[in-house]
C-alpha cells in the first residue's frame, strides 16, 4: 500500500522556490496596478500627433489674437480630417516649404476647433470660431494653419 504522507519531506525544496516566486509575482501585481510599473510604454515616450495638435493649435491661435494674455478658448475638440489637395489645404500644400513636394500619402491632418473668446474695446467678449489645421509628415508635426470666421 503507498502511504499518502510519505512525498512531505520533498516539499521543502519546492516550497523554498515557489515562495519567492509567487511574492515576486505579487509585487509586480501590484506595481503595475498602481502605475509605478507601466509595461509596454516607455517612460519618455514622444506624445501623439493629437497630443501634439491639441498643444500647438491652441497656442497658435492665441498668437492671433490682439490680447491672448485675456482670451480665452472654449469649445475645443481635435478630430481628423482628411487633406483637400485643391481647397482648403491647398495653400498649405504650395506656400508652406515643410510640405512642398511631399507625396500626400504620407501626409495626415488634424483639425482642432473651437471659439475664441476675447475682449472687445467697449468692454464685451467677441466670441470668434477658429479651425486649425495641423499637418503631420510621417507622423511628424510639420505645419499649421489657422482660419477664423472673422478677420483678426
Amino acid at each position: 500500500m503507498v502511504n499518502p504522507h510519505a512525498d512531505r519531506g520533498n516539499r521543502g525544496p519546492l516550497l523554498w522556490i515557489a515562495a519567492p516566486v509567487v511574492a515576486g509575482a505579487a509585487i509586480v501585481a501590484v506595481a503595475v496596478a498602481t502605475g509605478a510599473l507601466q509595461l509596454g510604454r516607455s517612460a519618455d515616450s514622444a506624445p501623439s500627433t493629437e497630443q501634439v495638435a491639441q498643444q500647438r493649435c491652441p497656442a497658435e491661435v492665441m498668437k492671433r489674437l490682439v490680447a491672448p494674455d485675456k482670451a480665452t478658448l472654449s469649445d475645443v475638440r481635435t478630430e481628423p480630417s482628411t487633406l483637400d489637395t485643391e481647397g482648403r489645404d491647398f495653400s498649405s500644400l504650395t506656400a508652406s516649404e515643410a510640405l512642398k513636394g511631399v507625396d500626400t500619402s504620407r501626409i495626415t491632418v488634424l483639425n482642432v476647433s473651437g471659439v475664441a473668446n476675447a475682449p472687445s474695446e467697449i468692454g464685451t467678449t467677441i466670441q470668434d470660431h477658429f479651425d486649425c489645421r495641423a499637418y503631420f509628415v510621417d507622423g511628424a508635426l510639420a505645419h499649421t494653419l489657422v482660419v477664423f470666421d472673422h478677420g483678426h
